[in-house]
Order: structure tokens, then C-alpha cells, then sequence
């Protein structure tokens, strides 16, 4: 989420996924990043949009699947962050699909005559898959992810259904009051006060989290993967799956961080304000099957988040899940819901509903 900000202080349609360490290569645990590793940790494809705009996006999975499934991810956070889920969707046989929203990574922000909306973003996304010649879709969102992967179901009649893990409420009718103090801060910002924001981000990333002091000092990357682990935002049973995880997926959810500031903060800040304000589309106007899961130890989105959409949402399945916190339940039920919301892609998908 937004708030761990505070806290951590056409070319080719497929990217190349990111080798472990020379360590790795002889079954130890790499925990150093070597320099000719940095140029593939930080790579991606741009797509030429029609108004001129560049939107970046990766490839990962099964990349000769017919099951397609687009990735909308938390904030801060980028298209690289799809590699983190790589092998899910490998053995999920799925063709894992992940964009940089407007004004992130390889993503350009909006003209100055464009509406920062869900709706531009779902227009966005479908001509990259007109590109990419995708007939039929899911899409997958967690955390503040979770808005963007509803847009699409409501704006683009391919999507077939969707898998929400974590994910916020509309903040506009359910408020922040049950969510972390960071997070409140970050989101009050982004509606009252977003060149502020944007501001304190900016000098966050220029004196910390900069992407080219990471490139030309492999060891700056390291560091922070180390600060990263260490980071006050994870509690509980976020802490303890963090604290367990191999570097090398650390290392990912590190750079997927960096790479969302390429451009400064204002992306993040614009998409923080989007969330905050009205979605500009009624949850119950979402016609296709929607897949809930939430961990019972989640300390960052509150149960009754998932609760609220459930009640909302016309056609729903959800699961609870014992043991599993915010970060640990995105990144070990992904696979299970890349299943789910790809089982029956061609036959009626309100059949198990």
C-alpha cells in the first residue's frame, strides 16, 4: 500500500526474466547483486498508445497460453512486479500480463487534456491487448490494485472474471479509520494535499530510493533490500513470511518499489488520489464473477474491507484464510487465484456461481 512509502524512507511483447545471483548457480543463497544482473532486474517493454503515450508492461508465465490474465498490482508498485508471481503463473499455465499506470515506470503520465480516471486506465490497458491480439481476459488485483483490476471488469466486456486479494473498499464511502496510521496519512494526502506528497516522495527517491544510483551501485540495491526486510511497516505474520522468503524474491519486491519513482512521485500520488475519491462506477454494476480471498492476520487492509465487497458485488466466492497476513497471502494464494479465475475462460464463467 501507499503507506509503506513513508515507511521504507513496438519493442518485444516478452521481457526477460531476471537470473539469481552466481551463487544461486551452485545451491547457495545469493545475497549480492552482480552488476551485469542490474540491466535485466529493471527491463520491460513500452507499447505506443494512439494518443501518443507510452504504456509499460512485462510478460511473464506460460507465454504461449491462451489463458490470459492481466496483473494490477498495490502502490507503490510496478510492472516488475509481476516476476515476483512468475513461477505461479508457469504452474498456474497462464500468460501473466502487467502495466505500469500512468506516470510509472516505462508508463507516461497523462496529457494535460486527459482525466485521471479508472476508465482511461481500463482504455489504456485494452489497446495493449488489441496489440497483443487478446479475445478474452481475467484480470488479478491486490491490495490498491484491487480498483484498477474492478475497472477493467467494468469497462472492457472481454474480461471474464476476477480475483481480488486484499483489496481496499472504495475509500470514499468506507473511509481509512481501520487501517494502519501510515497508510491514513499517505491516503489523507493524496485527496488534500497531493503536490505535498508528491513533493516528500520526490526527495525520498532522490536521496534513497534512486533508481540510477541502484543501476550504476548494485550494492545501493542491496542495501536497501536489507532495509527492506528490516522496514517497521510488517507486523505479525507479514514479518515472519518477510523474514523467510529468499533474497532473491526480496530483491524483486525491492526493484518493482524503485522502478515505480523512474519518474518521480507524482504517478503514485495521482493514483493514491484516484482511490481516495469516488471509482466513477458502482460496485454492483460489475456483472462477472468476482474471487475474494483475505487473510485473518491482515494488518493492513481490515477484514471488513473484503466484507464491504462482498456485500456490494453481485456474484462473489470468498475464502478466508487462516495464518496468512497481507503481503503473505498475496504472495502464496496467487497461484490459487490464477487458477480461479482462469478454469473455465471458455465455457460460461457464472456456471460455478
Amino acid at each position: 500500500v501507499l503507506g509503506s512509502v513513508g515507511a521504507l524512507l513496438g519493442p518485444a511483447a516478452v521481457a526477460p526474466l531476471p537470473f539469481p545471483s552466481v551463487a544461486a548457480n551452485f545451491g547457495l543463497s545469493p545475497s549480492k547483486t552482480m552488476a551485469h544482473e542490474v540491466d535485466t532486474l529493471f527491463s520491460g517493454c513500452a507499447f505506443r498508445l494512439s494518443n501518443g503515450r507510452s504504456l509499460g508492461y512485462i510478460i511473464v508465465g506460460d507465454l504461449n497460453s491462451d489463458k490470459v490474465v492481466v496483473l494490477c498490482n498495490g502502490n507503490p508498485g510496478s510492472r516488475l512486479e509481476a516476476r515476483v508471481h512468475g513461477n505461479s503463473a508457469f504452474a498456474a499455465g497462464v500468460r501473466l500480463i502487467c502495466v505500469d499506470r500512468q506516470g510509472v515506470g516505462l508508463s507516461d503520465p497523462l496529457k494535460d487534456e486527459e482525466d485521471n480516471s479508472f476508465k482511461q486506465f481500463a482504455s489504456d490497458v485494452g489497446e495493449l491487448l488489441d496489440y497483443l491480439c487478446v479475445h478474452r481476459y481475467s484480470v488479478v488485483g491486490y491490495s490498491t490494485g484491487g480498483p484498477a483490476a474492478l475497472s477493467l471488469a467494468k469497462f472492457d466486456e472481454r474480461v471474464s472474471r476476477v480475483g481480488l486479494l486484499a483489496s481496499v473498499a472504495p475509500l470514499s464511502v468506507f473511509g481509512t479509520n481501520d487501517m494502519p496510521m501510515e497508510a491514513r496519512f499517505m491516503f489523507l494526502l493524496s485527496k488534500r494535499a497531493p503536490s505535498v506528497l508528491t513533493a516528500l516522495i520526490s526527495s525520498m527517491v532522490d536521496n534513497h530510493l534512486s533508481r540510477k544510483k541502484a543501476i550504476k551501485e548494485p550494492q545501493h540495491l542491496d542495501r536497501l533490500i536489507e532495509e527492506f526486510t528490516e522496514s517497521r511497516v510488517w507486523h505479525g505474520t507479514d514479518k515472519e513470511y518477510i523474514d523467510n522468503i529468499d533474497w532473491t524474491r526480496r530483491r524483486l519486491l525491492m526493484v518493482s518499489t524503485i522502478e515505480a519513482f523512474r519518474q518521480g512521485g507524482k504517478g503514485c500520488t495521482d493514483y493514491g488520489n484516484l482511490i481516495t475519491n469516488h471509482w466513477g462506477f458502482l460496485l454492483a454494476s460489475i456483472d462477472v464473477p468476482v474471487h475474494l480471498y483475505h487473510g485473518e492476520q491482515d494488518e493492513t487492509v481490515p477484514r471488513t474491507m473484503t466484507e464491504y465487497l462482498e456485500s456490494r458485488l453481485r456474484y462473489t466466492k470468498t475464502r478466508y484464510i487462516q495464518g496468512q497476513g497481507h503481503l503473505s497471502l498475496i504472495c502464496r494464494y496467487m497461484g490459487q487465484a490464477l487458477k480461479d479465475v482462469t478454469q473455465d475462460l471458455e465455457s460460461n464463467p457464472q456456471a460455478a456461481f
